[in-house]
């Protein structure tokens, strides 16, 4: 379930496929990829991506983070960019950039992600970001060809389009989160370089801390949606419908084309 891909110069990067749903199913393999940047794959690795199927690339970093970091072009791939945060929006960002910058003018990283999770159900703009990257899951119809999408860590913007395409699907929220939390296992090395670089830099222990808040992916993170989609929509399919504005047709679709 959900296993790791055969990728050497990626972070966290690891299909859905295997997890099974609550009618008892399970999503389909070489269907759907979540990754942190592809900014360093070597071309071994996109030639391993190519083999493997992928056929779309969904970029939901900022057009700053994909400058900064552009992603490693795969053959067999095209890449689409979208952007979940607006482009003008400074007052929340789940880009490790912008979310150290604001750390170093006083602001927590803890609530900064809490906010993060906030406005993944409560800001339109981001409903039609993910409305459009459903879309590009609708048109994913061939089998063993993959979309695969990806944000800077593959853990906030990455992790919650995760959630509600295994939400979509019927999957166990146990399990949804199960997947979530799996980054801190994936992402370990690359946290503790990040802090190791810091203490060289003689940073305060409130922003170490802060960065383990940044880096890592909290059950009350996720959860913080779960509870404003409970709250403000009732359950995650009226968020879906609602929010995101999946039709019953497009739920029927997404099932039909990604379980087995």
């Amino acid at each position: 379930m959900g296993k790791q891909l055969e990728v050497q110069h990626a972070e966290n990067m690891r299909e859905l496929g295997g997890y099974q749903t609550q009618d008892g199913r399970e999503v389909a393999e070489r269907k759907l990829i979540r990754a942190a940047t592809l900014n360093t794959l070597d071309e071994e690795d996109t030639s391993y991506l190519a083999d493997y199927g992928l056929r779309t690339i969904v970029d939901f970093r900022s057009p700053r983070e994909r400058e900064e970091q552009p992603d490693q072009a795969v053959p067999s791939a095209e890449n689409i960019a979208l952007p979940i945060f607006p482009v003008e929006e400074k007052k929340v960002s789940a880009s490790p950039f912008e979310v150290m910058n604001k750390m170093k003018e006083g602001f927590s990283a803890h609530e900064q992600m809490l906010d993060v999770y906030r406005k993944f159900i409560t800001m339109p703009h981001i409903h039609k970001q993910y409305n459009q990257f459903f879309g590009i899951l609708l048109e994913n119809e061939k089998p063993d060809e993959s979309v695969l999408f990806h944000c800077t860590a593959g853990k906030d913007r990455t992790g919650f389009g995760a959630a509600m395409m295994l939400s979509a699907l019927g999957v166990n929220r146990a399990i949804i989160f199960e997947d979530y939390l799996k980054t801190n296992y994936y992402l370990a090395k690359k946290t503790e370089e990040i802090r190791q670089q810091a203490r060289q830099a003689g940073v305060s222990e409130e922003m170490l801390y802060g960065i383990d808040d940044m880096m890592r992916a909290k059950q009350e993170y996720l959860q913080t949606s779960f509870d404003l989609i409970a709250e403000q929509y009732g359950d995650v399919n009226q968020y879906l419908r609602v929010g995101i504005g999946l039709g019953k047709q497009d739920i029927k679709d997404l099932r039909q084309l990604y379980l087995v």
